[in-house]
């Protein structure tokens, strides 16, 4: 099963339809797409607090979805990639990130050092079509296989998505909710890409 952990929550026009962000993080969200193409990618992190018996299979690493797109068709070759990524398990506070509560842990992700260089040109090329003023937009997610979501124990559980672009910076919190919310937001999310194919 893949689940595309609704996270950096696709398309920079998201805002408007996602329950869940917190409002203080609502600006950051608005700045994402131009503060992740000046990230340092070594910097760059996400972490996901969830249920403890929630655990990625070790052999489907998670990936970073990257797809930039012209605005017109065939004004410039659209990008779309998958970086691999790292992620590690934490139980307590690690990286400034609040202290999980009992029966819960933090799923840490961060990009390899081949896809740190991948980021780094996609960030270069991005940069080049804005300064032809070439316009387009950006969209981010993660997708990461064999998260065990849909068993029915799950539906209550709380979900939390926080993000990292600077260490200077710190994380600040994507979305929260349960997991019940999140299968329903990728459902509405996977209903209207396929509405627009």
């Amino acid at each position: 099963m893949k689940i595309r952990l609704a996270l950096v929550l696709m398309l920079v026009n998201f805002i408007s339809a996602c329950g869940g962000i917190p409002l203080h993080s609502i600006p950051k969200l608005i700045r994402l797409q131009s503060d992740l193409l000046v990230a340092d990618p070594a910097e760059f992190m996400l972490a996901i607090q969830t249920d403890e018996r929630m655990t990625p299979p070790p052999d489907s690493p998670p990936k970073l979805i990257l797809s930039i797109k012209p605005a017109e068709s065939g004004a410039f070759q659209a990008i779309d990639k998958q970086l691999p990524m790292h992620f590690s398990i934490a139980t307590s506070n690690k990286l400034g990130l609040p202290t999980p509560s009992a029966k819960r842990k933090w799923l840490i992700y961060s990009l390899t050092g081949e896809s740190q260089k991948q980021l780094t040109a996609i960030q270069t090329y991005f940069k080049n079509l804005q300064q032809q003023k070439l316009g387009g937009s950006l969209s981010v997610g993660i997708a990461q296989e064999g998260v065990a979501v849909k068993e029915p124990a799950f539906a209550d559980s709380e979900w939390q998505s926080w993000l990292r672009l600077s260490q200077q910076d710190g994380f600040f919190e994507l979305w929260s909710g349960t997991i019940a919310d999140l299968l329903k937001q990728a459902k509405a999310n996977e209903d209207a890409n396929n509405s627009t194919q």
